[in-house]
């Protein structure tokens, strides 16, 4: 089949081709993943960490549900995926740096919101090769604090934050700078 046949198919002109210098191709081109995606990918994931924390659901069947009910979901499952399993994975480890940094509050007696708040922006700040930068990454937790939390959660939220980036981004950036999580 030549280009010609091909294109005459397309019921819109295409700009800018010239068939004799650009090829079509069957291959898939990934979009690039914009902060809205993330922003999206954060606040789903602290919904089924929500779920996964407070009921016996299995998480298979947590993420499958929380896919079909939100379309936005679906479009960056695979970040998604990617923090709840990260966090699942790495829950005690998380949660024993947070206990450092909040002695006064054990972890169990954290409101379920702030603790996974907590726990999601922990994973993606210390355990992820991904940089993204300290002040997203803390901003974004605020956010969803103000959201879904009581009250004057985000204040708890960021006090705990900035108490773990404050002291541990020298920690951070060298790991960064190396190409692995610390």
């Amino acid at each position: 089949m030549d280009d010609s046949t091909v294109l005459d198919g397309y019921p819109f002109e295409l700009e800018n081709f010239d068939p004799d210098v650009d090829q079509i191709t069957s291959e898939v081109v990934q979009p690039e993943q914009y902060a809205a995606d993330r922003s999206i990918a954060r606040r789903a994931s602290l919904q089924i960490l929500y779920e996964l924390d407070t009921t016996d659901h299995p998480l298979a069947a947590t993420l499958d549900a929380h896919m079909i009910e939100r379309p936005e979901a679906y479009a960056v499952r695979q970040i998604i995926r990617r923090f709840v399993a990260g966090v699942i994975q790495r829950r005690a480890e998380i949660d024993a740096i947070l206990q450092t940094y909040a002695p006064d509050w054990p972890i169990g007696q954290v409101a379920v919101v702030d603790r996974n708040i907590l726990r999601l922006a922990v994973f993606e700040y210390l355990m992820q090769k991904r940089a993204t930068p300290i002040p997203v990454i803390v901003n974004e937790a605020v956010h969803l604090a103000q959201l879904f939390g009581a009250e004057h959660s985000h204040s708890f939220v960021h006090g705990v934050l900035g108490a773990i980036t404050s002291e541990m981004a020298p920690e951070a950036e060298l790991a960064a700078d190396e190409g692995e999580a610390p």
